[in-house]
């Protein structure tokens, strides 16, 4: 099958490599595996974004075609038409299109492809975490308006195409509404990539993780008052945070201030941005618990499964997909609980039979979605879908 795939993050072409962030080029690649051909439509990093292409696509079997520049997305909206024009161009070296959503060319790009069979692969919601972002309320009402516009062409699209999901409640919302639906858990995870011991908690100080973008509404002010009151009592406990400050978010500036406050700056430590891979796998091997406080819907957070699959016992909230997919492999708690949090921590360190049994069923459940069973899962239901329009 010759695929054709467009998602809003950036690639770049350098040293007769493509390269790309490392939890989309993994997934890439895992595509290209079992297709003839990857062509993949992308915009080109500008400024600072050029540090996050760290990931060099491994098959030689992938094109990448630039679309234009990442920048904001009324500019990328503005400049629809010559998005148009390229991808037109390439069409009918095509077999099937895949867009991977919510993205902001998204309606421009399937109305494209209108002609060729088209998949989507949706992962997230627009709508979903609005309310978190660090905007005026105006400018909030008119990202509500726009990504509501967004959702309604996503939806028109997913009806007359195959759809992935891989948010358990998105997937409940579109049944009988878009005939040919799939759910699916994405992941950035080989089994060459797994890390297995039977416990964690052996050692003191505690180190607890976090991983993923530095973002309000991961729930990072929570964990800060959890750690607080745990310290307060007694508990030898480090916070580590490992990611990518999300533009425009000052709440790094603001959990560092209040661990000041809190004369705890000595136990939040902000190690930055670390490439997928080897260097942010240490972060899971030296850790004892992981930690997810989100206070708005999930999919499935791959960072999650990257835990698990590190042998780490894990505390999320019930958001999004999580309870859906993690069953009794983790602590589940209450969004916007602190309280919660302090309780879920503490059971984990106290309760070495609890602890042990979450690793064990964490690890399991980790290796039945790996890439190399979900990418061959993908295509083959993309083969199904093209034998089933073709027919």
């Amino acid at each position: 099958m010759r695929l054709g795939f467009h998602y809003h993050i950036p690639a770049i072409k350098k040293d007769n490599s493509i390269y790309i962030p490392g939890y989309l080029g993994r997934f890439l690649d895992s595509l290209a595996t079992h297709s003839e051909s990857l062509t993949c439509f992308m915009h080109s990093p500008v400024g600072s974004e050029r540090d996050q292409m760290d990931y060099p696509l491994q098959r030689d079997n992938i094109a990448l075609v630039d679309i234009g520049p990442h920048t904001s997305i009324p500019q990328r909206i503005l400049s629809a038409g010559s998005v148009r024009n390229i991808i037109s161009a390439h069409c009918d070296q095509l077999d099937l299109m895949l867009i991977r959503g919510p993205s902001p060319l998204l309606p421009v790009i399937a109305s494209v492809c209108r002609k060729m069979p088209l998949a989507l692969l949706l992962v997230g919601d627009y709508l979903a975490g609005i309310d978190d972002l660090p905007q005026p309320r105006w400018r909030k009402e008119l990202i509500r308006m726009w990504s509501y516009w967004n959702a309604q062409k996503q939806l028109k699209a997913a009806k007359l195409s195959l759809t992935f999901v891989n948010a358990h409640l998105l997937y409940q919302q579109l049944q009988g509404k878009v005939p040919n639906l799939v759910e699916t858990r994405t992941t950035t995870l080989s089994l060459s990539d797994f890390y297995q011991r039977e416990d964690t908690c052996q050692n003191r100080p505690i180190r607890l993780l976090y991983t993923g973008r530095i973002d309000r509404a991961k729930g990072l002010l929570d964990i800060l008052e959890a750690l607080y009151f745990l310290v307060k009592n007694g508990k030898d406990i480090i916070f580590d945070l490992v990611g990518m400050l999300e533009k425009g978010d000052p709440i790094l500036d603001e959990l560092t201030m209040k661990a000041n406050l809190m004369g705890m700056s000595d136990r939040v430590i902000f190690h930055g941005y670390h490439p997928l891979g080897h260097e942010l796998f240490q972060f899971y091997k030296q850790a004892d618990i992981y930690i997810m406080a989100s206070q708005a819907s999930e999919g499935f957070p791959r960072t999650i499964w990257e835990a698990l699959a590190h042998s780490l016992p894990v505390i999320a909230t019930k958001v999004g997909s999580i309870p859906d997919f993690i069953g009794e492999a983790a602590l589940l708690v209450e969004p916007n609980q602190p309280d919660q949090l302090v309780t879920a921590i503490t059971e984990i360190i106290t309760n070495k039979d609890l602890r042990m049994k979450s690793i064990k069923k964490g690890y399991l459940l980790a290796q039945s979605n790996t890439l190399e069973i979900r990418a061959k899962q993908m295509i083959e239901e993309m083969e199904r879908y093209l034998s089933m329009v073709k027919s």
